[in-house]
């Protein structure tokens, strides 16, 4: 996979040093490393593309996006035991990009608006990299050209590694258990993220604008009760669901009920839709404070805590990184 930029792993320190030069012009490489962390994670849209459960609905799918932009991730060992079961059917790479492509079409999460609102591939390194960095991941990936680096046990020492030590495609190699769907889903995300980047870098406004009512009219469910309550939420901000029902013409009571019957709440769009206004404010000039009071969160810290629920990130950091391509590159810390 080309890509125009170079990274420089500072080994031992939070910190990736980019050369933005036009002429380096080399293939990414991917390592994987097991974090060895309890409680370890895996983001739900390699999950859910390897578990390849049947009788997903437009409206199951419709859910399970709004779920996953409140909480997007699942535990790592339905990661890891679905890409040992693709694995031994013989999924082959194209199978598993498909599925994993499949996903992301519908996928609100804060973290995928972030990492697909870019229009240079070098940010798209750093805001991976810092991701992979900030989120409780079972197995974290570095994105590099040049090498990389691999974190061993607990995450206690790390070691460096030459370029070579994976394929020279670009493929990722194993290190330890990692089964190779797995890693082919990782690398079809890393793949639509630099595809997704060279697409906004021609379109005259950008990135585009996803959000729950997007998301409805992909899926075909904008005119079910769900998507119309979304449409409030997105429209009119946090305001209760009585108000909402009245919107709509209906009683609380029969508008909850119809929401139950597709499996999800008022309370979930609503907080779906906060998080997503949200994002998309974070580049602007407003302060955090403010965003936090505006989309209905009681405080900074709220509006904090909801964030790393949904993208293993904190508001500060995914500010920080979407205005990679206004700045010079950041340091990146655990404090930001």
């Amino acid at each position: 996979m080309a890509a125009t930029f170079a990274a420089i792993f500072v080994y031992g320190k939070p910190l990736f040093a980019l050369h933005r030069s036009s002429a380096c012009r080399s293939i990414v490489k991917i390592s994987n490393w097991e974090s060895g962390m309890p409680n370890s994670l895996a983001y739900h849209v390699v999950v859910n593309a390897l578990e390849d459960k049947a009788g997903w609905t437009p409206m199951s799918r419709f859910v399970s996006a709004v779920s996953h932009a409140i909480s997007g991730h699942l535990p790592y060992q339905r990661y890891h035991a679905a890409g040992r079961a693709r694995t031994a059917e013989g999924a082959g790479a194209g199978v598993v990009e498909r599925m994993v492509n499949d996903f992301l079409a519908t996928d609100i999460n804060p973290g995928y608006l972030l990492l697909s609102s870019f229009q240079r591939e070098a940010d798209v390194l750093v805001a991976f990299n810092a991701y992979n960095q900030s989120a409780k991941l079972g197995v974290q990936t570095s994105l590099g050209s040049s090498g990389y680096v691999r974190r061993l046990n607990s995450g206690s020492r790390n070691s460096s590694h030459n370029a070579n030590a994976n394929g020279a495609d670009g493929s990722l190699m194993a290190h330890g258990d990692d089964p190779d769907s797995c890693r082919q889903g990782t690398l079809a995300i890393v793949e639509t993220m630099m595809a997704t980047t060279r697409r906004n870098a021609q379109l005259p406004s950008g990135a585009e604008r996803r959000s729950l009512t997007t998301t409805a009219k992909i899926l075909g469910v904008e005119a079910s009760a769900v998507g119309e309550v979304a449409l409030v939420f997105e429209s009119e901000g946090h305001i209760p669901i009585a108000s909402v029902a009245r919107k709509l013409g209906c009683h609380q009571r029969t508008l909850e009920r119809r929401l139950r019957e597709s499996n999800i709440t008022a309370e979930a769009l609503r907080q779906a839709s906060r998080l997503v206004r949200a994002s998309h404010r974070l580049s602007s000039l407003d302060s955090l404070t403010m965003i936090a009071f505006d989309e209905g969160f009681s405080d900074l810290a709220h509006m904090t805590r909801a964030f790393q629920t949904a993208s293993g990130m904190p508001p500060s950091l995914i500010r920080k990184l979407m205005r990679l391509s206004q700045n010079t590159l950041p340091a990146l810390s655990p404090s930001l």
